[in-house]
């Protein structure tokens, strides 16, 4: 970002408009320190290219994160010889697999367990969904993606059971947490005695979190996917070639079954006037193919949606406030103009995302983007919170749960049209197929869509 000038006068780029006193900090970086990698102010123009090639090193590292690069006036202003072919100098850092021996300890506990659990959050991505997909395939190892901020396995993969680790994880006796910085809610969540835990990913420990204390038994600091492959080939030399895990695999096979046929259930019976959001999720999932992406914020429940290719979603991260779904979901657009990006958000993280500013862009950049708002006129992370403290308390019994209600609300489908939008508003369930099938045809030609649909809380 820009930064205040640095001097006050005799200098090509010093100070020029009284905001450039009023708005100097001490320490510009501080604002962001505490959520970025890396941050550094640019001094002098030479050292423009060295600096974002540390810049991009460091955030394409694992673990990826952003940096922050804030840029004086003068250093700007300065004329500089620039390089066509500059070679960058600094090559991101990679991990190999984990410790081979700490691989084998980890192979052992569970090749032995009787009701392993695999829980994953921030997966490497990989194409096919590789080596993670085969691994829990061939040892039947149950799935589940907790607060997921992108794929795992696929949706209709057998072991696959779902996105919360609360009702499983009481039972498993080895559990493996995939790049998880929360694989479960202590507060609420107990484990097996005895179990024992084999955290995976280039930090286990996760120090960037001043306090995390889930368990740790075996730390397998390392790339991902390579760790994966390695713990998958030792767990082969102590599995037999014969050995199918049959009954786990008919276990996890009828709890499947049943969660796909609730969740069916549940989507059918959404389609009235409000909708709810599975009814919404699953008619969001009949039109995704494998040149789309989702990226949620408080919108869909993907418990009813079926994803079943790389990239199709991603959704907000646990560091991440109001407003980020729709914004990430303009970036992704403007990565890959080639894929259909559909931003699922509610109503309030559509307001916090300064949904203007978000049309002028897709309109200014001509981005094709989705954005599908789930409007239930209520912050309902603040009531779901307040509900989970104070049940029996006052809030919970008046008529309205005091600050949290969005009336009145204003008209979003008026908001993305003024800037160019296909935009419409949804009431009844019966009409939203049509309705998506037009958001489509019009990001097709290369409009942005918007679609407003009233959704009960």
């Amino acid at each position: 970002s820009g930064r205040t000038p640095i001097t006050e006068h005799g200098r090509f780029g010093s100070r020029s408009s009284p905001i450039h006193w009023g708005q100097e900090m001490f320490d510009q970086g501080g604002m962001v320190r505490e959520v970025v990698k890396w941050d550094y102010e640019l001094r002098y123009p030479e050292q423009a290219g060295i600096v974002i090639d540390r810049a991009m090193s460091i955030a394409m590292s694992e673990p990826r994160g952003p940096v922050y690069l804030s840029l004086p006036r003068e250093a700007l202003a300065e004329g500089a010889e620039v390089e066509i072919n500059h070679r960058s100098t600094v090559t991101p850092t990679t991990y190999g697999p984990a410790d081979p021996e700490l691989v084998a300890q980890a192979a052992d506990l569970l090749a032995k367990a009787k009701n392993p659990l695999i829980i994953t959050q921030s997966p490497e991505l990989a194409p096919d969904f590789e080596p993670l997909a085969g691994f829990v395939e061939k040892f039947a190892l149950p799935t589940i993606e907790m607060w997921a901020t992108r794929l795992a396995p696929p949706s209709d993969h057998p072991m696959m059971i779902g996105r919360d680790s609360t009702q499983v994880l009481k039972d498993a006796d080895v559990v493996v947490v995939i790049n998880a910085a929360v694989p479960w809610i202590s507060d609420h969540t107990d484990m097996a005695e005895g179990a024992r835990v084999i955290a995976i990913g280039p930090d286990p420990q996760h120090s960037r979190v001043p306090i995390r204390s889930f368990p740790i038994d075996i730390a397998l600091a390392g790339g991902i996917n390579k760790t994966i492959a390695a713990l998958a080939a030792a767990m082969a030399e102590r599995v037999p070639a014969s050995e199918t895990f049959f009954e786990r695999r008919e276990k996890w096979a009828k709890i499947k079954a049943a969660q796909a046929e609730a969740a069916d259930k549940r989507a059918a019976m959404g389609n009235g006037s409000p909708m709810t959001p599975a009814y919404v999720s699953r008619c969001i999932s009949d039109i995704l193919d494998d040149r789309t992406t989702v990226v949620n914020e408080l919108g869909i429940d993907p418990s009813v949606m079926s994803f079943k290719y790389p990239k199709s979603y991603f959704s907000t991260p646990l560091s991440g406030g109001l407003g980020f779904g729709l914004t990430a979901a303009l970036g992704a657009q403007l990565g890959d103009r080639s894929r259909q990006v559909i931003a699922t958000i509610g109503d309030g993280s559509y307001m916090f995302a300064n949904p203007v500013a978000c049309h002028q862009t897709a309109t200014a950049l001509k981005l094709p983007l989705l954005a599908v708002v789930f409007n239930n006129g209520i912050w309902n992370a603040v009531r779901r919170s307040t509900l989970y403290m104070y049940p029996d308390g006052s809030a919970a019994t008046a008529n309205t749960m005091p600050i949290t209600a969005l009336d009145p609300a204003p008209d979003y489908a008026a908001v993305a049209r003024a800037h160019g939008a296909h935009a419409e508003r949804i009431e009844t369930g019966a009409d939203l197929p049509a309705a998506l099938q037009r958001a489509l045809a019009a990001t097709k030609s290369g409009q942005q869509a918007m679609i407003e649909v009233m959704v009960s809380y």
